[in-house]
């Protein structure tokens, strides 16, 4: 799948090196990307070997490339508290070089397309924390509106931060993202 300047596709085995660099000398995004939890590179990494062997009728992960084959990041889907009805969306880019360029936003608006068209999805969600500052104006610039605030939920480096809850329905998105609505 394209959009503009990046390319969502399927783990492969070279990727693999990226996830060992991003986990244990590029390892900034981690301080944005749910850092309370307590997940080490080794985990992370495994599960992403396990993924080589899986063909999934519906991906809920895919890599980020960019047109000349650059593996950037990963953009992602999970069930909410293992709700099947409750779909949220995620992306990472380690690398910083690639933050700020848009990539983001075509990564994750073309991902949130294939979702809403092949899994029959009426609303998509994204869960952040009041730090992330890059997720929120992603998901703000996309088109979410934020529907769910707790306040003071998670604490990170000592200082409390608010769970944040965004939603956006099929009709919506379509309606800017109308590129995709025939794909």
């Amino acid at each position: 799948m394209k959009n503009g300047d990046i390319v969502l596709r399927y783990i492969k085995e070279d990727d693999i090196a990226n996830y060992i660099r991003w986990t244990t000398v590029e390892t900034e995004w981690t301080e944005w990307d749910a850092p309370w939890e307590d997940d080490d590179g080794n985990d992370f990494v495994e599960r992403q070997r396990a993924a080589l062997k899986e063909t999934p009728n519906v991906f809920t992960k895919l890599e980020i490339d960019t047109n000349s084959g650059q593996h950037i990041g990963w953009v992602s889907s999970y069930c909410i508290d293992r709700d099947k009805n409750k779909t949220a969306v995620g992306i990472d880019i380690p690398p910083i070089d690639f933050r700020g360029k848009g990539y983001g936003e075509r990564a994750l608006s073309l991902f949130m397309s294939y979702l809403f068209s092949s899994c029959n999805k009426e609303i998509l969600f994204a869960q952040t924390w009041s730090g992330n500052t890059s997720m929120i104006r992603l998901a703000e610039k996309i088109g979410f509106a934020e529907i769910e605030r707790i306040i003071n939920y998670r604490e990170v480096k000592g200082k409390k931060y608010d769970a944040l809850t965004f939603s956006m329905t099929k009709e919506t998105f379509f309606k800017k993202y109308i590129k995709f609505r025939s794909a």
